[in-house]
């Protein structure tokens, strides 16, 4: 029975290929919109739940919300450190995280931040950074890189590559982080001290190449230079930069709503619960998935038409093959047999090249979702991506199964 079935198909393998493509493209369309939906669904919920409350310069709160929390597009300014210690002395705050970004590695942003932020995240090799210029890295950027242990960046100014590169101050890698599949896989985390300390001496580099162009006498300029050099990195030990934003985890919602109340009335800050700001995006990612879902219901409506369809056609046209092998004795029962395992072979092949499909997709948009923050897990299998490679493989199979049962009540022959 295999056997005749697979020569059929080979014989009508026009007929085969195009309920074969129907199939892949309505069932990859489902797989992949539900595989995306969740995967960024689970990201946004699991990276907004530790922190409550996030201060940065006034404007966009989904830009505050995705820059610190994803890393993605450019922080909205700066504001004082001053506010990071009026809040590490405020006794209504369990944790205060600084935030701040300004550089990057061949166009890998740089994070300045406490090691705090990364609580939670597993090193696959080294140790966190405890000094200025060290630097713990993602697993992605190691990979691509091929970074080890004590490698030296050599960063440059600007979240794109093509910025003054800072020559003078590289960072040293003494961690990679283990993958997470997420935002921290594709950046680069230091202290806050080294971002400062960075640019305060590409300031200092800058102003002396611009006096060196003005004095007559370099010697003389030297020397001030010298001195003033020595002035400025004592006072950069001493005094704190800014920051982009401070992440904060208040102990109880009563000293969030206090919190939030106080910085809020201050017209320089902007003040978020990324949670809130978040669920705001995913509603609209949530609308755009309802729509994809739409059009996947559509496409199986039609694709039900087509096998129908070109099912009926192909059983009319195997009425001489039916009668024959009704005339050497095959029965009806045998004969509906072959062809529901025809169309089983077609639908089992057609919903797993969907499945392969989708990851190919999935790996393919990993790359350009990754600038978004948002890292995609191939191996990242839901149930209902089942469910619905299931319903795809019933559909497929459905109307050769009815129109079979009808064909067993007639005599192939006399038709």
């Amino acid at each position: 029975m295999f056997k005749f079935a697979f020569k059929n198909m080979a014989i009508k393998k026009a007929k085969i290929i195009l309920i074969v493509i129907s199939i892949v493209i309505s069932a990859c369309v489902g797989i992949l919109a539900y595989n995306v939906f969740e995967q960024v669904d689970s990201g946004f919920k699991t990276t907004a739940a530790y922190y409550d409350m996030i201060i940065g310069p006034s404007g966009s709160s989904t830009q505050l919300a995705m820059n610190t929390m994803f890393f993605t597009d450019k922080p909205l300014g700066t504001i004082s450190y001053e506010y990071v210690e009026e809040l590490q002395k405020d006794t209504r705050v369990n944790k205060v995280v600084p935030f701040t970004m300004g550089d990057s590695y061949n166009g890998v942003k740089i994070v300045g931040t406490t090691a705090d932020f990364l609580e939670g995240k597993e090193l696959d090799e080294g140790e966190m950074y405890s000094e200025k210029f060290q630097c713990v890295i993602g697993s992605a950027v190691a990979e691509k890189y091929g970074l080890t242990l004590g490698s030296a960046l050599v960063t440059s100014h600007g979240l794109t590559e093509g910025g003054h590169a800072h020559e003078g101050s590289p960072l040293t890698v003494v961690g990679i982080l283990a993958a997470t599949k997420t935002a921290y896989d594709n950046v680069i985390f230091t202290p806050c001290e080294t971002v400062w300390a960075t640019h305060s001496h590409s300031d200092e580099e800058s102003e002396e190449e611009s006096h060196t162009q003005e004095q007559e006498e370099p010697g003389q300029h030297a020397h001030t230079d010298e001195a003033s050099h020595s002035d400025t990195n004592d006072d950069t030990h001493e005094e704190h930069g800014e920051v982009c934003a401070i992440l904060v985890k208040s102990k109880s919602f009563n000293a969030y709503s206090q919190l939030s109340a106080e910085y809020g009335e201050n017209s320089k800050l902007l003040v978020i619960n990324p949670s809130e700001v978040l669920r705001e995006v995913l509603e609209n990612v949530d609308m755009s998935t309802q729509i994809v879902y739409a059009l996947c219901i559509i496409i199986l409506i039609m694709n039900i038409f087509i096998i129908s369809v070109i099912t009926l056609l192909n059983m009319y046209d195997s009425k001489k093959e039916i009668a024959l092998m009704r005339l050497i004795g095959i029965g009806m029962n045998k004969i509906n047999f072959v062809y529901i395992i025809q169309n089983g072979i077609i639908g089992f092949v057609s919903t797993v090249l969907a499945f392969v499909c989708s990851r190919l997709c999935l790996m393919l948009m990993g790359g350009y979702v990754a600038s978004m923050g948002i890292v995609l897990d191939i191996t990242k299998i839901y149930p209902l991506e089942i469910a619905i490679m299931a319903v795809v493989f019933v559909i497929s199979v459905l109307p050769t199964v009815v129109c079979t049962l009808n064909m067993s009540k007639k005599d192939g022959i006399n038709e």
